[in-house]
């Protein structure tokens, strides 16, 4: 591995979920977009969680002249920058819902790889969120591969890089990640050389940062929601919300869990308590300081949660002590450096807040905290 990171290429046609796929990796940063003009297309990116180096390359089109384009730059990209940046593996995105294009894509990425046959490859069945698709896919695209056997094809991995909402009900979780991430350390003899231990804290940090990302998502449309012109710690505006996410990170974390400790937890009179006593003490009110306080109450929801899917999966818990875990949780939110802190911020801020929304004073309060 250079630099102690696995180097791998990812191709696929645009719109496949390449970038999201890539994003889905907790910590990336961009680390260069190389200044050459056979590589410019060509963007490389790290992951402080696992030690893979993500070569993100422009998607294939479906014109002659633009596949052509994109295999001629990775080619470059790889010879004018092999001391750096060899490849030791490549994951190949198709999305699942266009099965009919499978064999397709599959000729495109044997042309765009043949001069690296002995290169580990995976296939990533991106937008995986049908699970009663998931075998007729992989059977697609193993039969498709019967045409290419000289590739080195070490997995095929159904994934779901981010939550994907199919109605106001039902909401599918990213998953898939972990697997891929694992398979192709697997697939290199220095990557196999890490330990369990290791292994187990790159699984829990990507969950981690997967889970947070939810966990942005519901914060933001609960500093929506809560801008109301009612009292929303008295209401029932913010359950729907909260069950959503309680039940999305559990999926995260693939905790088996019931609706009773669900609704345990959304429900626990710590939680609206805290609420209360949040708006109690400010010294003003309406819609855009309720917004803030429902965000503040849904992020610390969101973190204690994780905390206790943790502790969950850690064995320190089991699902069916719905007390422990209800206290548990409500003790994270009471105790969440975000809610003293919007009480704060608003008391210090009484004057400045008046013009500004409810968004940009959670972000606000949100800077505060790192500081």
């Amino acid at each position: 591995m250079k630099e102690n990171k696995m180097n791998v290429l990812v191709l696929g046609v645009s719109g496949a979920g390449k970038s999201t796929l890539i994003k889905a990796i907790s910590g990336q940063e961009i680390i260069t977009t190389p200044g050459k003009s056979n590589t410019q297309k060509i963007e490389v990116y790290e992951s402080s969680t696992w030690p893979i180096r993500c070569i993100d390359t422009k998607g294939f089109e479906y014109s002659f002249f633009e596949q052509h384009k994109t295999i001629s730059q990775v080619k470059k990209f790889n010879k004018n920058d092999n001391k750096n940046y060899g490849l030791d593996a490549v994951w190949y995105c198709i999305e699942g819902t266009s099965r009919r294009t499978f064999e397709h894509n599959i000729k495109l990425m044997n042309k765009a790889i043949k001069e690296w046959k002995n290169i580990p490859l995976f296939v990533v069945i991106t937008k995986s969120y049908s699970e009663t698709d998931i075998p007729e896919n992989i059977a697609a695209i193993k039969e498709a591969f019967e045409k290419y056997k000289k590739l080195n094809l070490k997995g095929i991995i159904p994934v779901v890089a981010q939550e994907y909402v199919i109605n106001e009900e039902t909401t599918v979780a990213p998953t898939g990640v972990e697997e891929l991430c694992l398979k192709t350390l697997d697939s290199m003899d220095e990557a196999k050389e890490i330990n369990k231990e290791n292994r187990e804290r790159m699984v829990v940090e990507q969950k981690r940062f997967t889970a947070n990302t939810v966990i942005g998502g519901c914060t933001a449309s609960a500093v929506v929601v809560g801008a109301v012109p009612i009292p929303f710690a008295d209401s029932l505006i913010l359950m729907p919300l909260e069950v959503g996410m309680t039940k999305l990170i559990f999926k995260i974390y693939k905790i088996d869990y019931s609706n009773k400790l669900i609704m345990s937890i959304v429900e626990s009179t710590i939680i609206t308590t805290v609420a209360k006593s949040i708006i109690t003490v400010l010294p003003i009110a309406g819609p855009v300081v309720n917004g803030v306080v429902a965000g503040a109450i849904v992020f610390a929801l969101g973190e204690s949660v994780v905390a206790v899917s943790e502790m969950i999966n850690s064995g320190k818990f089991n699902t069916k002590q719905i007390d422990e875990i209800t206290e548990f949780v409500g003790k994270k939110v009471k105790t969440n450096p975000i809610i003293k802190e919007t009480a704060k911020y608003i008391e210090n801020n009484k004057d400045k807040i008046k013009d500004k929304s409810a968004k940009e004073i959670f972000d606000e309060v949100k800077k505060s905290i790192n500081k």
